[in-house]
């Protein structure tokens, strides 16, 4: 299996930060952007895999216009995604499931996207191949991730303040718990994990008999709110690639 049970209990107990519904989400980023995103990059299709679906976003969404599957090892993720698809009146097929073996046949699905959920992965080009093993002939697959290439560098002093600010907010009026912990484990688990960044997913994708169709640099840009801006990284950015089966 791609996570040990341990880490799987980590993820499980960062499902509320990944819910559609967080009101703390609108504070950094534009919800309705990343629909879109994705919504564009599944254009054509009809039947559609989310792989790392998190809670739902932004799958519950897109099912107003796909047939939507979503897949995730985490049981808490898939439970409040479950939550959310009832609340919206869309109907997706959940299921929990690895990433480097997903439980479907060849060529079953017309599109399939992964948004940022290949970095946790130990062996995340398995992954891709999984996802282009599903997909038919001219089905498309898009990933988005952030593209790391080189060491991290500082943040900002204004950058902390913000994002110190930030979580006093989360904590103070919307009682949610300090998951720095969480992450900080997480992230000392995962990284020795192979880097993602744009030349590996694209080279990735051209060794499988894939065409890149789109790459779209811009998605900070695009997605984050003045206050995301304020808070986010400038070293390192968000891609979006596109390919088609050929």
């Amino acid at each position: 299996m791609e996570y040990q049970e341990e880490k799987m209990e980590l993820w499980d107990q960062l499902a509320f930060e990944y819910d559609p519904k967080s009101p703390a989400r609108r504070i950094w980023t534009k919800n309705r952007i990343w629909i879109d995103v994705i919504k564009d990059a599944m254009h054509g299709c009809k039947k559609v895999l989310d792989v790392g679906c998190g809670a739902g976003f932004p799958s519950v969404f897109l099912a107003k216009w796909f047939d939507m599957f979503c897949l995730d090892r985490s049981k808490n993720m898939i439970l409040l995604a479950s939550k959310r698809a009832k609340q919206e009146g869309v109907k997706i097929k959940l299921l929990r499931a690895d990433s480097s073996m997903l439980p479907f046949k060849d060529k079953v699905f017309d599109g399939v996207y992964c948004k940022f959920a290949l970095w946790p992965l130990k062996r995340p080009e398995e992954a891709i191949k999984e996802m282009i093993r599903v997909l038919k002939p001219e089905g498309k697959i898009a990933i988005v991730e952030v593209d790391r290439k080189g060491k991290k560098q500082s943040i900002s002093l204004r950058s902390k303040i913000f994002y110190f600010i930030y979580l006093r907010i989360k904590q103070k009026i919307f009682k949610y718990p300090d998951t720095r912990p969480i992450w900080k484990r997480l992230m000392k688990e995962t990284e020795k994990n192979p880097r993602i960044n744009l030349d590996m997913v694209s080279g990735v994708l051209r060794k499988n008999n894939c065409k890149i169709l789109k790459i779209n640099h811009k998605l900070k840009e695009m997605t984050y709110t003045a206050i995301g801006r304020i808070m986010g990284s400038d070293y390192e950015d968000y891609f979006l690639c596109v390919g088609k089966k050929e």
